[in-house]
Formats: structure tokens, sequence, C-alpha cells
């Protein structure tokens, strides 16, 4: 028969080994629950990690979009500005055609009307003014030669002729197989003076010839000579001109008399 206090003892250790069990059971839990939290926490930072990354990928994308929007903006421009100067370019290269047909036919005519005009004019550089004409017409038929090129060389004759009138130049020259010096006062008068300086001739482009000069001119063509030829400073000197006033002063002469005055 069990006494009260053994019977105590036995429901004390009861006791004892049910809360020890309750014990060991909820620190199991626990155990059991920190577990789970630190893998829910693993398993928290893990999807943190993936949606930071996510979320970088998605700014670098975006920013990536937003630079080809931009490129694609820019390249839309340009390509737009092509296709303009591409049209401008059509443009100018129509009107070019265009403009060399007018332009071609426009400086044959240009050098027709130049080459009559130095047929016409008073005959001083034949020569040199004939051979200048030859090498323009050569020119325009020249293939390799560019039509602003061809263009800019007829300006430049009609500005050579130009020039002509105004200044004053001497050249050796020869009539019928004589020399003589020549000396131009512009397109105002053309003379001829023998190598002796004794005879001169003055150019009439009425009468299309030749006129005899008193000897009277001669000391003054021998001055302006040298100052065309600049081995004399200008000065002041008289000089017959193609007048009437002049005809009077002055007789045609012959091609035997020229020779003559020449020996």
């Amino acid at each position: 028969m069990k006494t009260p206090h053994t019977l105590a003892a036995v429901l004390f250790c009861s006791t004892l080994s049910v809360q020890a069990d309750t014990l060991t059971s909820a620190q199991n839990q626990m155990t059991t629950t920190a577990q789970g939290g630190r893998s829910s926490q693993q398993t928290i930072e893990k999807l943190d990690d993936q949606t930071q990354q996510l979320l970088n990928e998605y700014r670098q994308i975006r920013a990536e979009t937003e630079q080809l929007s931009l490129y694609n903006r820019q390249m839309a421009a340009i390509v737009y500005n092509q296709d303009q100067e591409l049209e401008s370019l059509a443009r100018q290269i129509t009107e070019i055609e265009r403009t060399e047909r007018g332009i071609l036919p426009l400086m044959s005519r240009m050098l027709d009307s130049l080459e009559q005009f130095v047929a016409l004019d008073t005959p001083f550089l034949p020569q040199e003014r004939g051979a200048r004409i030859a090498l323009l017409n050569d020119v325009l038929t020249r293939a390799d030669v560019t039509v602003s090129e061809k263009f800019r060389r007829v300006l430049e004759a009609y500005q050579v002729e130009v020039d002509y009138g105004r200044n004053i130049e001497a050249y050796r020259g020869q009539m019928d197989n004589i020399s003589y010096d020549f000396l131009r006062v512009g397109r105002l008068a053309l003379y001829r003076i023998s190598n002796d300086g004794q005879h001169a001739w003055l150019w009439h482009k009425g009468q299309n010839q030749w006129l005899a000069l008193d000897d009277g001119y001669m000391r003054d063509l021998r001055k302006a000579l040298k100052v065309a030829q600049q081995i004399a400073a200008p000065e002041l000197m008289v000089l017959p001109l193609p007048t009437q006033a002049s005809l009077n002063a002055v007789t045609p002469t012959s091609a035997s008399q020229q020779k003559e005055a020449q020996q």
C-alpha cells in the first residue's frame, strides 16, 4: 500500500515528466519555427535580390530603350535631311544640265562676236589676238575641260580686249616682211614707226589704211614710244589722232612708198 508521500512523489514525477515533454515539444517547435523563419528570411532575401536585379535590368533596358528612341529620332531627322539634300541635288543637276545646254551656245556666240570684233578693230597684235581666239575655239570643243573653265576663259579673253582700251603699249612687229615699232594708245590711236625713227604712220580706221605722218610729230612719237616701253618718264606730248583735222596733215602711203621710207 502506497503512502501519501509516495503517491505525491509519483504524481510530482509524472507532472515533471509531462512538463518536460511539453517543454521539449515547445523547444522543438521553436527550433522548427526559427529554422522556418531563417528559411523564410533567406527566401525573402533571395527574392529581394532577384527583385533588385530585375529592377536594375529594367532600369538598364529602359535607359537603352530611351537611347535607342533618341537615336532613332536623330537618324530619322538625318534621313529626312538627306532625302531633302538628294532632292536638292537632283534639282541642281537638272538645272546644271539645262544651264550647260544654254551656256555652250552662248559661249559659241560670244566667241564669234569676239572674233568679228577683232577683225573689225584696229589691227594691233594681230597674231596674238588671233591665236587667243583659235585656242578658245579649240577649248570649247574639248571634253576634258569643264563648262565653268570654258566660260572663265571666254570671259578672260573679253577682259583682255577691254584692257587694251585702258593702257598704252609698244611692241615690235612686221608688215610686208619689214620690221616696225608699233605704238598703241588704248584704242584711240595706233602708230607705226620705222626702225630708224625717221618715219611714222597712223592707222585710220575709217579709211582702213595707214597714213604717213608729218615729220613734225616724230619727236613726240619717239618720246611716247619710250614711255610705252617704260624707259622714259611720262610727260605731256602732242600726238595726231585719226580725225578729220589730222587728215589734213597726213597723206596715204602705198606699200612702195613705205618700203622706200624704211630704206
